[in-house]
């Protein structure tokens, strides 16, 4: 397969040619599939992380679950291209196709060889690839754009050359004319340097500018090559390797490099210092010395940097470093891993050198995934790359689980500390004190990093001091950005051996959940009210850290630790839908029998057995209402000893669960029944009632009772919006708009739930979201506002297409289907429905699907195919029983009415239109449907009577399948 982006997006398969050849055309619909297809592709042949993929595809307008969002868009991808084209690897997703199969990767890749090579043919190859404008989907790509054009310019530069090129002159720091060096020797640096041309430039334009510069980064990260490199393009330039010198030597080390380049001046006797002799040495001089690898003996590097720098203007100091020399005026060019390209070229080389060629097509995925575990750190690449001369690359990466013993051969001839991978960070840790020890070593136990805000607390529970982390960032061991503080693999591997080394991993991973669980406790305080966002970011940045954590309490069978940890997850992963993530923890650590002597263990069992009543869809309950009534109240009666916010809902919610059970038996219309007691509202705190408001709302709905849904869903909004809670707000506009709908009162329903969008918005999941948003739609088609209700029924349809969800795609689906039969449009309406897809999905609760089959049944009667509708009715109405979501039942009997007016059964049609009011609670005569039907049944002349608007409440509302299936007889 090949893919084009210059001059326009062109994808073919069978294609036999570098530009693309003869081939049968794939067409990528849509921009989120084009933009994942294009990220792939500029990494071609190599995997592209979750987030990487997430910030490029969506911006900064990410969707809140980033990685099932991409798991949905790959699947739409994949069905445009071949099979296997995109494939799943561990972290991420990778485009299998070779860098010549695109063409942007081909232009940049012959551009790179051009400019290694000084060939011009190459460069002329490359520029005869750019056959037009470069293609991408939105302007989030501009920074390929760019970088595409600074290729494109210097192919330009190399293509100008003649074919038998002059040698380049030698590039110099300044124009000034300055004495020549005595006899220079060069610096000499084996094979070309690879990557890094960013930062080789940064450092000599720093050098223009700035007396004194310093090359930050990591052990290994290239620093020592990129100041060699910088030395050999000025005309006059000292390298001093400070690797070897004690403290007390740096001088001497300084005055030996210098006497190499310059000749130094005779004592005639007299006691000179070597700081005297090489001030003399360069007084007068342009000069670039460098200072290489000045961390041990940073104090004394610093001062003598100091000392330079005042010995003669035109003396400049190029350092190399992994701490700041703390001078004023310093410059800093930072080096971090090299970018994933560079660092697979380089991987590739030096395989080559090893072995004789470079990795197959069969091994590149490998070669990818060990370039990615080494950080793209140059060191650990060109170590790993060594093994290949005996070793397979699938070797080295299963290795590579412990690579400290992996990579413990370096080159014989190379320094001490550039030999084996534990030498290289071995040289920090020896320059590290005690409490900077300890630091490194607890960061190697959060996988998420330490939030700045949390450092002083993570310190103290290991005794250590919070500004240790800091003086880490200055060694170039963590990384600050974002406001936490983060650690390279590699780097943290090596923490992490270190404590297995002395026996205290477990120890440390014990330690780490401890101060995690405060600190979760201390967030999830304020989850409900106003500081929810603010918790959930926290929460959400911590992800891997609480994760990692419930498996330590898990591997140690910690079941108290890992209670009291999971209680503080729960709000954030219920608002959060997490509940897949939920319910493994409660099979982890629930344990029915244990004792219910604190609040997380109430909460948790308690939990727990509501979700026993609640099973995911697909499956039955197995759990005896006797035993369910005992272990309820003995929940009950611990909930009242150990008061909070969420216990103070185990005695009502429980009371629910059991009338689900109950329903099971045949007590269906109870189904959803709220017990509250006054006493119970009046002891709850104030953010408890306002949900016990909601759930007795929502339970009226269900059932119903128009009048308790008003009252109840006017409590819970006034309550949450004074609390300041978002959620709580959303959730209670929602009911409260229901409500205002069928009372006929459209105008408020809309501005209810439009403040509710607003309020909600980055808290919930996108498809809850969207189900907000289509819920406005609804209100606009009944107020006749249709351009109104397309409009924002296209935005549904961008924002389901950024997530990717399948839930909000088929939310998307089903709004533009319920805006095309507003419009009377049956073919669009049934193309829309046929393309929810929902079928043989996982976890799809039977009320959306009867939701699905009404909906696909109006659209067949719109284009006058009641057979169709029917069987597509008989199937939603045993669905819609089955849920016993009234609503949903209340919905399919008006597509039932609908059938019968179609077919001129008019007291049928009536029947079923009473019995939907009855089972609604209330007559919904705006509906743009139940115009229809209205409408269809005066064609015959019966007569029309719209239902009272509220209070209906007779036996019509029995949900019965067999009653409602005999209407469609």
């Amino acid at each position: 397969m090949r893919v084009r982006f210059f001059g326009g997006l062109a994808v073919s398969s069978g294609g036999d040619g570098a530009g693309g050849g003869a081939g049968d055309a794939r067409v990528v619909p849509g921009r989120g599939q084009q933009a994942l297809l294009l990220r792939l592709a500029v990494d071609a042949g190599t995997t592209v992380g979750y987030r990487a993929l997430a910030e490029d595809v969506w911006g900064l307008d990410g969707p809140d679950d980033p990685r099932a969002a991409l798991q949905s868009l790959v699947s739409r991808l994949r069905r445009s291209l071949p099979p296997g084209v995109v494939a799943s690897d561990p972290g991420g997703y990778r485009l299998a196709l070779s860098r010549d199969d695109v063409d942007i990767t081909r232009f940049q890749d012959l551009v790179a060889r051009a400019r290694s090579t000084a060939d011009p043919a190459l460069a002329r190859e490359a520029l005869a690839l750019w056959t037009g404008e470069v293609w991408t989907p939105s302007d989030g790509f501009d920074w390929l754009v760019r970088d595409l054009l600074e290729d494109r310019g210097h192919a330009e530069r190399l293509a100008a050359i003649p074919t038998e090129p002059k040698p380049a002159p030698t590039a110099s720091v300044s124009t000034a004319s300055a004495p020549a060096p005595a006899a220079p020797t060069p610096v000499v640096s084996l094979g070309a340097l690879i990557g890094r041309t960013d930062e080789l430039h940064a450092i000599r334009e720093r050098l223009e500018t700035d007396r004194l510069v310093t090359v930050l980064g990591p052990g290994g990260a290239g620093k020592t090559t990129l100041a060699v490199e910088t030395a050999r393009a000025v005309a006059d330039s000292i390298v001093v390797e400070l690797a070897p010198a004690a403290a007390a030597d740096v001088w001497t080390a300084i005055a030996g490099a210098v006497g190499r380049r310059i000749r130094l001046p005779e004592s005639g006797g007299a006691i000179v210092s070597a700081a005297d002799r090489v001030a003399e040495a360069v007084t007068g001089r342009r000069v670039v010395i460098v200072l290489d690898n000045c961390e041990h003996v940073i104090r004394e590097a610093a001062e003598a940097a100091l000392h330079l720098l005042g010995m003669s203007p035109g003396v400049r100091v190029l350092a190399t470093s992994r701490e700041p020399l703390g001078i004023p005026g310093e410059a800093f060019v930072d080096l971090g891993p090299l970018p994933a390209a560079d660092a697979e070229t380089l991987f590739a080389t030096r395989v080559r050198s090893a072995r004789g060629r470079v990795p197959g097509d069969d091994e590149r995925a490998t070669a990818e995934r060990i370039v990615r575990r080494l950080d793209g750190l140059p060191l650990a690449i060109e170590l790993a790359a060594a093994r290949a001369r005996t070793l397979t690359l699938v070797e080295i990466d299963a290795g590579l689980d412990d690579r400290f013993a992996l990579l413990s051969n370096g080159p014989r001839l190379s320094s001490e500390r550039h030999r084996t991978l534990r030498a290289l960070i071995d040289w920090s840790w020896d320059t590290l004190t005690e409490g900077e020890r300890i630091a490194l070593r607890v960061a190697a136990v959060f996988p998420d990093g330490i939030g700045a805000a949390d450092a002083p607390a993570v310190a103290a529970a290991f005794d250590a001091d919070a500004d240790a982390f800091d003086s880490l960032v200055d060694r170039s061991l963590l990384t600050r950005r974002e406001g936490r503080f983060r650690m390279l693999e590699t780097v943290r591997e090596y923490g992490l051996d270190r404590l297995r080394g002395e026996g205290t991993e477990q120890a440390f991973r014990a330690r780490a959940a401890d101060v995690l669980t405060d600190l979760a406790a201390a967030r999830e305080a304020h989850s409900r009210g106003p500081g929810l966002r603010d918790a959930l970011a926290w929460f959400d940045a911590n992800d891997e850290n609480l994760a990692a954590a419930l498996r330590t309490r898990a591997d140690a069978a910690d079941r108290p630790g890992g209670v009291r940890l999971l209680r503080t997850l729960f709000w954030p992963w219920a608002v959060r839908e997490r509940s897949d993530d939920l319910r493994r923890g409660i099979a982890t650590f629930a344990a029915p029998d244990a004792p219910l002597d604190d609040e997380p263990s109430v909460v948790l069992e308690a939990v727990a057995l509501f979700a026993a009543a609640f099973p995911e869809p697909g499956r039955t309950s197995t759990l005896p209402a006797a035993s369910f009534a005992a272990r309820r109240a003995r929940l009950e009666d611990a909930a009242t000893r150990h008061p909070s916010e969420i216990t103070a809902l185990v005695a009502p919610l429980l009371r629910l669960a059991e009338t689900v059970l109950h329903s099971d038996e045949g007590e269906a219309v109870r189904t959803w029944h709220v017990d509250v007691t006054d006493a119970e509202l009046e002891e709850a705190p104030p953010w408890t009632r306002a949900i016990l408001h909601a759930l007795r709302a929502g339970a009226a709905q269900n059932a119903g009772d128009m009048d308790a849904l008003g009252v109840e869903s006017a409590r819970a909004l006034e309550m949450f919006e004074r609390l300041g809670d978002a959620w709580g707000t959303g959730f209670a506009s929602q009911l409260r708009s229901e409500w205002l709908v069928l009372a006929d009162r459209l105008d408020e329903a809309l501005a209810v739930i439009d403040r509710s969008g607003a309020a909600i918005r980055g808290l919930t999941s996108v498809p809850d979201l969207l189900q907000q948003e289509a819920q406005s739609v609804g209100i606009l088609l009944r107020l006749g506002r249709l351009p109104a209700a397309r409009e924002r029924a296209a935005a549904i349809d961008r924002a389901a297409a950024a997530d990717g969800s399948v839930r909000a795609l088929a939310q998307a689906r089903m709004t533009a289907t319920h805006v095309e039969i507003a419009d009377g449009d049956g073919a669009a309406a049934l193309s829309e429905i046929d393309r929810v897809g929902l079928e043989g999905q996982p976890g799809i609760p039977d009320q959306f699907l009867a939701w699905v089959d009404a909906l696909r049944a109006q659209a067949l009667l719109l284009l006058d195919r009641p057979d169709d509708a029917r069987a597509a009715l008989r199937r939603g109405m045993a669905r819609a029983v089955e849920s016993r979501d009234h609503p949903i039942i209340a919905t399919v009997l008006v597509t039932v009415a609908g059938w019968n007016a179609a077919e001129g059964r008019s007291e049928r049609a009536a029947e079923a239109l009473s019995r939907a009011h009855a089972v609604r609670g209330a007559a919904d005569e705006r509906d743009p449907f139940v115009v229809w039907v209205r409408a269809r049944m005066a064609r015959t002349g019966a007569e029309v009577t719209p239902a009272p608007v509220r209070g209906i409440r007779s036996a019509l509302a029995d949900v019965d399948a067999a009653t409602l299936l005999a209407l469609l007889d």
